[in-house]
């Protein structure tokens, strides 16, 4: 998973996930309140730190949606039934400053999970980490679409560090009452006084470029255009592609088959890490993709020290990195309050029922 630095590649090998069908969206999704902005930094190559950036709307902008039974994400839904039904599409806005990295005509709809994708959730192993990957892949196939002007388009072109945002959108959607709330308290190093965070997806934080970065990206096309004679470097200009989720489904797919064809032979993470923003697509065709890694790695080992610097340096500062905190101001005192982002149950508490039964058993 994204959240924790210590996971290597090789232990988040995960299985292709086919396509999604196409579904149309039946009502709209309501925006929560503003997430606050965490302080940011403006020197030139250093990243800002900032969290999801909510848009906050009052009861008369969200009644104009037309939807009379709904409020707002994470509140009841009025209606009684535990797992819902129907599509919403969701303000892209909740992104906040990631959302550039979408074109405009692109739309995204959830679902809540269904009773399938809820199955599925329980088959996780917590200490398998392809495991957690295959099943929250399985929550996207089902319960997420993406429509555009020319049509709908795979639920895997969203950016890799978007999946766990729109795991947990899913998740609050899914449980509109409150349900299986992920909580933990941290106390103040300030006052001592106890501070509760809750996992949502407007909790999360992102490292993002500088806005001396930014305007070297097209939007239209995905693309990060950039000049490496303006460094001191006699070089053509640079374009590199947005790590999607598709890549990153067919980067483990393939990495997996090398591990099966010879588990003694190590796989290069650095090599890894710049594929996914110097290739346009990975194929899911093993094949393909060998050969198109192949292709990747002459160039990649090419490059002398000077080159490799500046390429190092490039993807540091163009990638959008998610926090592996959340961070609150205590009540008390004012003073800024860290977490670590964690699952107190597993990562297969996520999509748990409490069930109104007493439990059969003690496992």
């Amino acid at each position: 998973m994204e959240y924790n630095d210590e996971v290597t590649m090789e232990e988040q090998l995960a299985n292709q996930i086919p396509e999604v069908t196409d579904n149309k969206p039946q009502e709209p999704l309501a925006v929560q309140p503003q997430q606050e902005q965490i302080k940011e930094e403006s020197m030139i190559g250093k990243k800002i730190n900032v969290g999801s950036m909510m848009k906050r709307i009052d009861d008369s902008e969200f009644e104009s949606f037309g939807n009379k039974g709904a409020s707002r994400l994470g509140e009841s839904i009025k209606i009684n039934s535990e797992i819902r039904e129907g599509w919403m599409p969701v303000d892209k806005q909740l992104l906040g400053e990631r959302a550039i990295f979408y074109p405009d005509d692109w739309e995204f709809n959830i679902r809540p999970a269904t009773v399938e994708a809820i199955r599925n959730w329980s088959t996780i192993d917590d200490e398998n980490l392809g495991s957690v990957d295959r099943v929250f892949n399985e929550v996207l196939k089902s319960c997420f679409s993406i429509t555009t002007s020319n049509g709908p388009i795979p639920w895997y072109n969203i950016n890799a560090w978007d999946r766990f945002f729109f795991i947990l959108l899913i998740r609050e959607y899914t449980f509109t009452k409150g349900e299986s709330a992920i909580e933990y308290v941290e106390d103040c190093i300030n006052c001592d006084n106890p501070v509760t965070f809750k996992l949502t997806s407007d909790s999360l934080l992102f490292e993002l470029p500088d806005k001396e970065v930014l305007s070297m990206y097209d939007k239209n096309k995905r693309v990060w255009i950039i000049d490496p004679t303006e460094y001191g470097l006699d070089m053509d200009p640079i374009t590199l592609y947005l790590p999607t989720l598709e890549k990153d489904i067919n980067v483990k797919l393939w990495a997996t088959n090398r591990y099966q064809e010879n588990p003694n032979k190590d796989i290069d993470p650095v090599l890894i890490r710049f594929l996914a923003w110097f290739v346009p697509k990975i194929s899911k065709d093993d094949t393909i993709a060998q050969r198109q890694i192949k292709e990747f790695k002459r160039k990649f080992e090419s490059w002398d020290i000077d080159t490799f610097t500046f390429m190092n340096d490039v993807i540091t500062n163009v990638m959008v990195t998610p926090e592996t905190k959340l961070i609150k101001k205590c009540p008390v005192c004012g003073e800024e309050v860290t977490s670590l982002i964690r699952f107190p149950n597993g990562p297969s508490s996520l999509f748990t029922i409490k069930s109104k039964f007493k439990k059969f058993g003690k496992k």
